[in-house]
């Protein structure tokens, strides 16, 4: 078997286990002393919530807001002791901003990563498996029907991670990646959905040996764009931006990303002139710093949102801008992290961290009627032996 760089291989493994338009995408940070102001004022506003998940371990993925106020969060469960240990698909469900979370069983064989409308009132549930394609399942009227995406003819695995409907529900897109059989590496991959079964999409010719997709939105059936990372030949990925205009899908320039190596895992399409992407610096200096990128219709352009470190793992609109979340790690433990864009600029958010002993890893965020719900996960427990307890805070 063919191998790649040992730096961009282990990278990847990594990252793939574990209404208003907003203000001038141009917007300075405030300062060190404009942020205290504004926490100090905002302190009233910003009241989080503990919802109530059911009993039992989990981690969780992003959520996913689908239909009107229904939210699906995925994610998995370690069950079993010892040699018989295996890890599980879970999903969670609720409706509006202040509904119970309950819990979903998953057909058999589907691992929850990720959920998508289907654009009629149904959700779409995909993750990841094993062969030259990944089951996909749509959950309608309270029915499951599964069937199968493709990868590749010469894939051993790997998974869809996002899903966007075009305005039709015979017109459904995803992405993701898999491995190839005869390469260690891994490429990405583009399905459709025309109603009746899920095709493979021509990709880019990216002249490289490694890319992945992780995220996916679409404006019209003409205009949609996918994120995800790219490979360099220093062995560090870097970001990667692709475009669909109707008829073939093409790499979008992206000058003030090309120099800052790392991903772009989250998008958010508020108009064909205001898409934004969020992820992580992820380089040499092996300090990971958030990365927020805005597309005003002519060019992409990084956003400095002040949160100093960690990974960004979601991205919502909000009633004047923006907002992300994600966490930083120090020692093992997680603390969450998270800004929003209104018309002052970037100010934080103000995540509350858990009490539990390895801290908070936020790993979506979602608006439900004008109201802010962050998803994640809780570790617990010793260092050797974490506990994953999934958590939802809403304000």
């Amino acid at each position: 078997m063919k191998q790649r760089t040992t730096t961009t291989t282990l990278l990847l493994a990594a990252a793939l286990l574990v209404a208003a338009a907003p203000a001038n995408a141009r917007s300075v940070p405030p300062t060190g002393a404009q942020v205290q102001n504004a926490q100090t004022q905002d302190a009233n506003a910003r009241t989080w919530r503990t919802d109530a998940f059911p009993a039992g371990e989990g981690a969780l993925n992003q959520p996913v807001r689908v239909g009107g106020h229904s939210t699906w969060a995925l994610g998995n469960r370690t069950i079993g002791q010892g040699r018989e240990r295996t890890s599980v698909g879970i999903a969670y469900t609720r409706d509006g901003a202040d509904g119970s979370w309950r819990e979903l069983a998953l057909p058999d064989g589907v691992r929850g990563r990720t959920a998508g409308s289907d654009g009629s009132g149904g959700t779409w549930v995909t993750g990841s498996g094993q062969g030259t394609t990944t089951p996909v399942s749509r959950y309608r009227a309270g029915q499951w029907q599964t069937g199968e995406a493709p990868l590749n003819a010469h894939a051993m695995g790997g998974g869809l991670t996002g899903f966007a409907t075009a305005g039709d529900p015979n017109d459904v897109w995803a992405v993701g990646y898999y491995q190839p059989d005869d390469y260690l590496t891994f490429y990405g991959v583009i399905d459709h959905w025309d109603g009746r079964t899920w095709q493979s999409v021509p990709t880019p010719d990216l002249g490289t040996d490694y890319w992945t997709l992780s995220a996916v939105v679409a404006n019209s059936p003409t205009d949609i764009w996918a994120s995800g990372n790219v490979g360099n030949e220093d062995g560090w990925p870097r970001p990667l931006l692709l475009h669909y205009d109707g008829r073939s899908w093409a790499e979008a320039a992206t000058p003030d990303l090309d120099t800052r190596p790392g991903e772009l895992t989250e998008l958010l399409a508020l108009g064909p002139n205001d898409i934004w992407a969020a992820g992580a610096e992820i380089g040499p200096s092996h300090h990971d710093k958030p990365t927020v990128a805005h597309y005003d219709g002519h060019r992409w352009t990084y956003q400095e949102t002040g949160i100093d470190a960690g990974r960004l793992y979601g991205l919502t609109r909000t009633q004047d801008g923006v907002a992300v979340v994600g966490a930083a790690g120090t020692d093992g433990v997680y603390r969450p992290t998270g800004a929003r864009l209104t018309h002052r600029g970037w100010e934080p958010l103000d995540v509350p961290q858990s009490t539990t002993a390895g801290g908070r890893r936020p790993s979506g965020i979602v608006n439900v009627a004008g109201r802010l719900t962050v998803v994640g996960t809780d570790y617990d427990g010793p260092a050797d032996e974490r506990v994953q307890l999934p958590f939802s805070v809403t304000r």
